[in-house]
């Protein structure tokens, strides 16, 4: 799977787990008759994973499409999931026979560990040029965003948080959201090409490859602004955060 693209096989798999999991959640919402936006939500975050997907599927096409992407499944889909669901089925995922996987996804410093390390191991030079160089990472990358966005957005959502004051979570994902802005800052402010691959790469906009770095750090900082918001707001609503979940089924 050397090169620019995916073949049909693991396209083939995207296509198959999306439709799983639409399928599943459809049926359980259904059922439970949940509120229709929590559909609407669950659905467009299927549909933006494999929007994102289709970025990865060729990553020297351009870096800002790939930090699309990339940003897209980590800080869009992940909130987006997880709205899908009402926080009080959120707070089942904490109880048993779930606390086998939740007492390590959902605890609030694996999720900070996983998500800063992932947003700053993805982005280092040895790292990024592989996965520019060759499509066979491009996806497990998207996969771990996720994975990590997930983690980390279920901390700042009643129900699946481990943390019960509201002041203490915004601060939590404000820190945990700073080692993405600040490599938005550098690509946005760098005077040069930062990863090797996009050096005799011509943009599919004509760009140059430092403009279209800096391009790149700007889709950064515009995607991490959802996460900056969520952490403002609960900055400033002083309310135990897991008296969200009371009476909240749908």
């Amino acid at each position: 799977m050397n090169g620019s693209s995916w073949p049909l096989a693991v396209w083939a798999g995207w296509f198959a787990l999306s439709g799983v999991l639409l399928a599943g959640y459809g049926v359980v919402a259904v059922r439970r008759r949940w509120a229709w936006w929590r559909l609407a939500a669950f659905a467009l975050g299927v549909a933006l994973t494999l929007l994102s997907a289709w970025g990865l599927n060729n990553p020297l096409a351009s870096m800002t499409g790939y930090t699309i992407a990339l940003m897209t499944m980590g800080q869009i889909v992940s909130p987006l999931l997880l709205a899908g669901f009402p926080p009080a089925v959120r707070a089942q995922w904490r109880a048993a026979p779930n606390t086998w996987w939740s007492n390590w996804l959902l605890d609030a410093w694996v999720a900070a560990a996983v998500f800063v390390i992932i947003t700053l191991g993805v982005n280092l030079p040895g790292v990024f040029n592989t996965a520019l160089a060759d499509a066979l990472f491009s996806g497990p990358i998207g996969l771990f965003l996720l994975l990590s966005g997930l983690m980390f957005w279920a901390q700042l959502l009643p129900g699946s948080t481990a943390i019960g004051t509201r002041w203490i979570a915004g601060i939590y994902g404000w820190l945990g959201s700073l080692p993405m802005m600040i490599i938005a800052a550098v690509w946005v402010w760098s005077g040069q090409v930062l990863y090797t691959p996009y050096l005799d790469v011509l943009c599919l906009w004509n760009l140059s490859p430092l403009a279209d770095q800096h391009y790149a750090g700007l889709v950064m900082f515009v995607a991490g602004l959802p996460l900056q918001l969520r952490a403002a707001w609960l900055l400033i609503m002083p309310a135990d955060l897991h008296t969200d979940t009371r009476g909240l089924q749908g």
